[in-house]
């Protein structure tokens, strides 16, 4: 693909110009005709109402995160400095980089295994980018940053249970005409 502002080659199916970082997530979309193709295309994520994000700060022990994992039923921690995303740590960071692990938890801090500087989207992505990148990159959870709210998380278990709510509705639809 050519990019538009810099003219630069790029690979097709790029997420971004390699030379000037200009984002092609909204350049040559196809076009959703009905039903769940159109909400994949123009819903957003902030129609899967994500949850708001726990979060730890990148000193405290791995034992409180994985503490938190259990006690709030959650897939992921974020950890923050200050007010800023600096990492994420999940279920699987934990087993992992951890499993098998001689020593205490309580030694070991979450800046050791956290996986840093984590891929952030904003509320206003649509659900067809938040699939592609947890796709291409083999995540199951993407923090949702905000100038106006607090982090939130959007799960892979989120999108397929509102994309199911969506087909069941779709289905329901002629039934009621």
């Amino acid at each position: 693909m050519i990019c538009p502002a810099c003219g630069s080659y790029n690979l097709p199916g790029a997420d971004r110009c390699d030379e000037c970082l200009l984002p092609f997530t909204k350049l040559d979309i196809p076009l959703p005709t009905e039903g769940l193709q159109k909400r994949l295309m123009e819903d957003t994520i902030a129609d899967l109402k994500p949850k708001p994000a726990v979060t730890v700060a990148p000193e405290a022990p791995v034992e409180e995160a994985v503490e938190l994992l259990k006690n709030k039923s959650v897939g992921c921690v974020l950890v923050m400095e200050e007010e800023i995303v600096v990492g994420i740590l999940s279920e699987r960071d934990v087993l992992y980089k951890l499993g098998g692990m001689e020593g205490s938890l309580g030694s070991v801090r979450i800046s050791e295994v956290m996986t840093p500087n984590p891929v952030t989207m904003e509320a206003e992505e649509s659900i067809r980018f938040v699939l592609h990148q947890m796709s291409v990159e083999g995540f199951r959870h993407i923090p949702v940053v905000s100038h106006d709210h607090p982090p939130r998380i959007v799960s892979v278990r989120a999108v397929l249970d509102y994309l199911q709510q969506s087909m069941e509705d779709a289905s329901a639809e002629p039934a009621s005409r």
